[in-house]
């Protein structure tokens, strides 16, 4: 094993032991099969039927409850892990806020699974620019609600173009609204275009004229699963009154 692969694993087994994906009713299978489907270490995904009892353990840093109906149940489930100090996530409608740190905004069923795998991506792969679950921790804890925007982009403006686009669906009313931002950039380390430090400068601009209310973390990963010559950015915003925007 080289040293690389040495790191990679030192890293990690050092990650928190228990992510959680609860899907409340047979309607969720769907999305919990999907996300089994990234195998992602330190995450465990359950479908959870009547009587619809979940307890939370010592090593549970974060669940994230997924529900197309049964959100009185997801609710109650939600506000034992919350009272319990996790991390405690939603992905449904009707939440009770009090039950959740966060819960999603401007989001349909069937985003959910790609909403989850932008939470859990970054705190489970090794980045040059890492973003660990502490910096998750600090972006969501009782955000109260948070929205996700992606976008893929080819080319030698890739990045500028990108941010553009992520510009401009912030509206200076939106802007207003989030407290925290997280930013991702992904890119193909085996591209023919590699990513290259000018290219950054357009991320860089965009953090430095955000406005200073707003806390901001900000990352760069590979993926093998972008495409060729491509990158992607995706943006989390969470804020309290994000359901407003």
């Amino acid at each position: 094993m080289n040293e690389e692969s040495l790191l990679e694993q030192s890293a990690l087994t050092s990650l928190p032991t228990s992510f959680r994906v609860i899907g409340i009713g047979e309607a969720t299978k769907e999305v919990i099969e999907t996300v089994k489907s990234y195998r992602y270490d330190c995450v465990s995904a359950t479908v959870l039927t009547e009587p619809f009892e979940c307890i939370p353990t010592d090593e549970d840093k974060m669940v994230i409850i997924v529900a197309k109906d049964n959100e009185d149940h997801a609710n109650s489930i939600a506000n034992t892990f919350h009272e319990a100090g996790v991390l405690t996530i939603g992905l449904l409608d009707n939440a009770d806020l009090e039950c959740y740190d966060s819960v999603v905004s401007e989001a349909s069923c069937a985003e959910y699974p790609d909403i989850i795998k932008a939470i859990l991506q970054p705190i489970v792969t090794q980045g040059m620019i890492a973003y660990d679950f502490n910096d998750l921790q600090t972006t969501l804890t009782d955000a109260k609600h948070f929205l996700l925007k992606s976008v893929t982009r080819c080319g030698n403006e890739r990045v500028a173009e990108s941010i553009g686009f992520i510009k401009s669906t912030l509206t200076s009313s939106l802007l207003n609204k989030i407290e925290r931002l997280s930013i991702f950039l992904y890119f193909n380390k085996e591209d023919k275009q590699p990513l290259v430090m000018q290219e950054m400068t357009g991320l860089t601009d965009f953090v430095s004229e955000l406005p200073e209310s707003i806390y901001v973390i900000w990352a760069v990963y590979p993926d093998e699963s972008i495409k060729d010559e491509e990158i992607k950015v995706t943006i989390l915003a969470a804020g309290k009154e994000l359901e407003n925007g």
